[in-house]
């Protein structure tokens, strides 16, 4: 999945953002070192894995990384409710929870972040990583609940 680095074009945001998907995600696979992949992407991983055009915002990386190393399944209830009965959250694909979790991280700790703008990032974050019919689900459950959040 993040076999080959790809030169990551956007903003030191953008980056930070792509990079947060990638280490919740590793963090759901690694519960027991959710704190380490922060570190891991700090010290290695960016430069090595994940290139961007810029450097990153590594401050907004650990800050979004950090939180949902504390608290990984914070968003979860919201998600859950997106859903309709047949489906459960762990139903979604591993980086579909990723992007939405980072997504409403910073919807509701980033008030200052307009809600376009991180509907817009985390969408093209998810057409990098997921099918067409993936970032269609995430963006409506991200444009749902930025509603009842803002």
């Amino acid at each position: 999945m993040f076999d080959k680095p790809q030169k990551i074009y956007g903003s030191a945001r953008h980056l930070s953002r792509v990079a947060a998907v990638q280490a919740v995600y590793q963090m759901e696979q690694n519960p027991e070192d959710r704190q380490d992949v922060v570190h891991q992407f700090l010290q290695t991983r960016f430069g090595n894995d994940v290139k961007g055009t810029i450097e990153p915002d590594l401050d907004f990386f650990t800050e979004i990384t950090t939180f949902l190393a504390n608290n990984l399944y914070a968003f979860d209830e919201q998600i859950t409710n997106q859903l309709t009965e047949q489906w459960q959250i762990e139903r979604l694909p591993s980086l579909s929870r990723a992007v939405l979790r980072c997504a409403l991280y910073e919807l509701t700790c980033s008030p200052t972040v307009p809600t376009s703008v991180v509907i817009n990032e985390y969408l093209e974050v998810a057409k990098g990583f997921l099918e067409k019919k993936d970032v269609s689900f995430i963006h409506g459950v991200i444009d749902a609940i930025s509603k009842k959040i803002r």
